[in-house]
């Protein structure tokens, strides 16, 4: 044997036996249930990824922000592993050398599985020896398209604002993984929503409530947007026109009305203080409107890159006849009017129906990317109607939409400075997760307490902060079990010694089961410390709900074949999975689960893997 040959075998050799030396050194610290960081917060300070959403085989930057408050440096190695549901997919680490109150930045580069539409829960921790002495999570949704699992949030102010400081809202709406932001209220007119011409746009101009808004900002957000992978949406009613439309070229023969003769054309009244002091309606299923709105909302496209008309109603207005005086039965124009728009303009389109108003209609007959319900009470208080909404628009629409629920917070205390009541907050959003929804409630105002989105006198109180992240992680981890093909399921739960319900009444554990190919999902929102079901909060007054700990869950199953358990919750250990202790056994009812739960907060989701 040659020594080329001989030389050439040692390389190899030596290569193979530090890799693995590498490997078994790398994962000597493991990633099971029993960590627990020893000073939660006391050196990794954010994490958190560069784009809102990924293409499969992407290149994902994981950003590690360090600030050792220690009273010591660190010298020690930062762990990172990318999980998806149970799995782990992909680790990492990196050594790591920080002195007392110093700040450093890591970048980690991760490449995206080749798999579409997944979710995946990015664990970090800090470890110095063997213990863990800090942890934070992020999460990952490699998506080629938005609309499977949308995350909806806004941008509700466009003043004179240099780029960067509109680069900041960005990177923290980022954070939330939002995929796509409503730009509210940005145009000039609802009938002449452009602003002077193609040719020679406007820089600046008034919007319906008087604010100065900047063309240049707009373009910023959108190229921002645009650059974190968030789809932009240029928000315009369907039928809406001022006061002087007659002078931009609409005319009263397209109106609706609100009596056979045509002498007093339906509207929605305005401020007095506003541009217009209301809105006059027109028919949508009249193809003259049609073409003249279509028309001014090309003329947008052609200037400000929008990606989605957000098409918004104004719900149920009674009787209402076209100008010859025939009946119109408005939620039954939707789809044809959003059918013709997508065709005309080319772009995505998503349509409010207000308190599902038209939602039949759009669910099952328009080309829309997903669905959009702006839900009001009283008549829709009860939490049982957030998913009730969600599942009526997966039901609808034969499983392929995704449904965003507008649900203002706090509503009756919105007028008056204060904070958002955290309690009642994570809870309705537990509702709609847990259902498979999403909850536009994010934007650069902050958090959403009113239908007009710059009113912006609630503020989130920094535990709400911090909780939200941790919710919109969740919702993106787990998009998987939460929002993709599941069913409902008829399988009965228990929770001896604790009151529950199946309709998220007051005073109960609300729990019920979902089951998709492989997995059965039992979900369990805490409702025990609330005395009315009502999901707003009107008076921010909900107090949180007393924690369960060390209690049993009953499963009753129609078969048993179980590989495992798991719990994972926005509210334990930054959202990771904890396998749980389960046994097999059977009483006069059947054979069921008793799985061993440590704790209920606001939400958990058990996950039964078959």
């Amino acid at each position: 044997m040659s020594k080329k040959i001989i030389a050439l075998i040692l390389i190899i050799s030596t290569a193979i036996f530090g890799a693995l030396y590498m490997y078994r050194n790398i994962f000597s610290f493991k990633d099971d249930n029993n960590i627990v960081a020893l000073t939660k917060g006391k050196l990794i300070s954010d994490v958190y990824t560069d784009k809102a959403r990924y293409y499969p085989s992407d290149k994902v930057t994981v950003k590690i922000e360090l600030n050792n408050e220690l009273q010591e440096d660190f010298r020690g190695t930062i762990y990172i592993f990318y999980k998806h549901l149970e799995s782990i997919v992909g680790k990492a680490k990196i050594q790591v050398n920080i002195k007392s109150g110093q700040k450093k930045q890591l970048n980690i580069f991760w490449e995206a599985p080749k798999d579409d539409f997944k979710g995946y829960l990015v664990e970090v921790y800090a470890v110095k020896g063997n213990k863990a002495i800090d942890n934070k999570n992020t999460a990952v949704d490699v998506s080629s398209d938005w609309s499977k699992f949308p995350r909806y949030g806004y941008i509700a102010n466009f003043p004179e604002q240099s780029k960067e400081k509109s680069a900041l809202i960005i990177e923290v709406l980022n954070k939330y993984h939002l995929n796509g932001l409503l730009f509210y209220d940005w145009q000039y007119k609802h009938n002449k929503p452009l602003a002077g011409t193609v040719e020679n746009p406007d820089p600046k101009w008034k919007d319906i409530a008087n604010r100065d808004i900047y063309g240049q900002t707009v373009k910023d957000y959108i190229e921002l947007a645009h650059s974190k992978n968030m789809m932009a949406a240029n928000y315009n009613l369907m039928y809406g026109g001022y006061f002087d439309y007659v002078k931009d070229g609409a005319k009263p023969e397209w109106g609706l009305y609100k009596e056979p003769n045509h002498e007093e054309q339906d509207n929605h009244p305005l401020p007095h203080t506003w541009a217009t002091d209301r809105l006059y309606l027109f028919n949508p299923e009249n193809k003259d409107w049609q073409n003249y709105i279509f028309s001014a909302e090309k003329d947008v496209f052609m200037v400000y890159n929008f990606d989605v008309w957000h098409v918004d109603t104004l719900g149920p207005r009674g009787t209402v006849y076209d100008y010859k005086g025939n009946p119109v039965e408005l939620s039954m124009t939707y789809a044809d009017f959003l059918n013709n728009a997508k065709k005309v303009l080319g772009k995505r389109i998503v349509c409010n129906t207000v308190n599902e108003y038209g939602l039949i209609n759009v669910a099952s007959g328009a080309d829309v990317d997903f669905l959009y319900v702006e839900i009001w009470p009283p008549a829709r208080a009860h939490y049982n109607f957030l998913k009730q909404t969600v599942d009526n628009g997966y039901n609808y629409s034969d499983g392929k939409k995704a449904t965003v629920v507008a649900a203002y917070m706090n509503y009756g205390i919105a007028n008056r400075s204060g904070e958002f009541n955290e309690h009642s907050v994570r809870l309705t959003d537990a509702a709609i997760f847990a259902a498979g929804g999403d909850h536009i409630e994010l934007g650069d105002t902050g958090m959403l307490s009113k239908e007009y989105f710059p009113s912006a006198n609630l503020k989130m109180s920094e535990s709400l902060v911090k909780a939200m992240r941790n919710y919109y992680d969740f919702l993106t981890a787990y998009e998987n079990l939460l929002r993709d093909g599941l069913k409902e399921s008829d399988n009965k739960i228990e929770i001896p010694g604790v009151e529950i319900s199946n309709n998220g009444s007051a005073r109960t554990v609300w729990t019920y089961a979902k089951q998709k190919e492989g997995y059965d999902v039992i979900h369990m929102i805490n409702l025990l410390g609330i005395e009315v079901s009502n999901w707003r909060d009107d008076l921010g007054n909900y107090s949180a709900p007393p924690i369960i700990k060390d209690f049993k869950v009953k499963y009753y199953l129609k078969d048993d074949n179980i590989k495992n358990v798991y719990l994972a919750s926005p509210d334990i250990n930054n959202g990771k999975v904890m396998k749980l202790q389960f046994k097999k056994k059977e009483d006069s009812k059947g054979k069921y689960l008793e799985i061993s739960v440590p704790e209920l907060q606001y939400w958990d989701m058990i996950f039964i893997k078959k």
